[in-house]
């Protein structure tokens, strides 16, 4: 169960879904809370995404409302009016200033905002809210999920301890660049604005920027953090021990929910953690990567449980980095599969270790003593059956 003092959270059915589910988030903080955010990059931004990019540049919010079903993404004008006018009604049933909303939308893409739907359910919305009532808005932002995403920790800031909680969904169209993924960042710890974004964007490079399931980054992806400052301790900077806590809190938590996204990727048997060290630069190990976590063929040998390690050299060598061909040494687990590109894999035991549902894959470049990792799912014919049939 999550609790962070000074907020409250309520999920309720609006109608956007069928079969009663829930499909309307609500979290709010009972005073305006410092915020930060960071939103995908994909040019096609959805009207939520442009109207809480520029919301989150006031430095505050007091809610995020969240509808699931619908992506409000490609829709214009109308979109952004229709994204503008829910917050309006939020602000109204809360009675707080609009600009205090931030909206966020998941779902299909090219769809219109039921407004109407939203703004009846409102008042059951708002008298829902509940100092637990989080996992009932995990529920609600939910699209492909199979289940709902969230985890808490608490961290000893000075002489008190703060709360730091997640929540997130995301299954599918997960490659976040930045950052169909959201996720909520909210504690009661007092940060200041600089600290707030820099632990944001640490956090989310270590977590939501490092998972992929199908390679695809959605018009939708938004990661907002609010910071209310109920704990009462002294607001923290950007440096010294305590934010160096804080900070690691953020990271850990957000990464705790990261790895739920790719278990949960739609149709995902494994989830795999490929570590790419001994390259020159950072960006280099991460290129490799990528290349790796979201390689189709390398994906359907992780869903096959062939320990076919020709697909990861190959696809590593069309990474776009330089590394000698004849030096590499690669791992299924704690088993050495190739030294200085030498075969020396034992079936048996690779097999074993990728029939499990997490391992670990490490290829060692040798050529600098740069690393990256990425999480990353596998492929099966489920997320054919998901993805086929998304729109009928």
């Amino acid at each position: 169960m999550i609790k962070v003092p000074g907020f409250k959270g309520s999920g309720v059915s609006s109608g956007i879904k069928k079969k009663g589910k829930k499909d309307l988030a609500l979290i709010f903080s009972d005073t305006p809370a410092k915020a930060a955010g960071v939103f995908t990059l994909n040019v096609v931004k959805a009207p939520p995404v442009i109207l809480g990019m520029e919301r989150v540049k006031g430095g505050h919010c007091q809610a995020v409302v969240v509808n699931s079903g619908v992506a409000n993404a490609f829709t214009g004008k109308r979109g952004y009016a229709d994204a503008v006018l829910t917050t309006q009604y939020v602000a109204k049933e809360l009675g707080i200033d609009k600009d205090l909303v931030i909206p966020s939308s998941t779902g299909l893409i090219g769809g219109l905002l039921p407004v109407d739907k939203i703004k009846k359910a409102l008042p059951r919305l708002v008298s829902g809210l509940r100092e637990d009532g989080f996992e009932d808005a995990a529920e609600a932002i939910m699209t492909t999920d199979a289940f709902p995403k969230f985890a808490s920790t608490t961290v000893n800031i000075g002489r008190r301890k703060g709360t730091v909680a997640v929540i997130g969904k995301g299954a599918g169209m997960i490659m976040p660049n930045m950052a169909t993924m959201l996720a909520y960042v909210i504690t009661d710890i007092n940060v200041g604005k600089r600290a707030l974004t820099k632990s944001l964007k640490h956090a989310a490079d270590n977590s939501f920027n490092k998972i992929t399931v199908d390679g695809d980054t959605s018009t939708n992806d938004t990661v907002l953090m609010l910071a209310n400052g109920r704990l009462g301790n002294k607001t923290l900077d950007a440096t010294g021990a305590d934010y160096r806590k804080f900070e690691k809190a953020v990271t850990e938590t957000a990464a705790e929910v990261a790895e739920m996204m790719v278990r949960d990727g739609e149709g995902a048997t494994k989830a795999v953690k490929i570590v790419v060290k001994g390259a020159k630069t950072a960006k280099d190990a991460d290129k490799v990567a990528r290349t790796l976590g979201n390689s189709l063929l390398v994906k359907t040998a992780f869903y096959g449980e062939d320990p076919n390690w020709g697909r990861i050299v190959a696809a590593a060598g069309r990474a776009g980095v330089k590394f000698n061909p004849d030096k590499l040494d690669l791992y299924f687990g704690d088993h050495k599969v190739l030294s200085s590109s030498k075969q020396v894999i034992d079936e048996k035991k690779a097999q074993k270790i990728l029939k499990q549902p997490k391992f670990t894959v490490t290829l060692d470049l040798k050529t600098g003593k740069a690393s990256s990792f990425i999480l990353a799912s596998d492929i099966t014919f489920e997320y054919l059956n998901i993805n086929a049939h998304y729109r009928t």
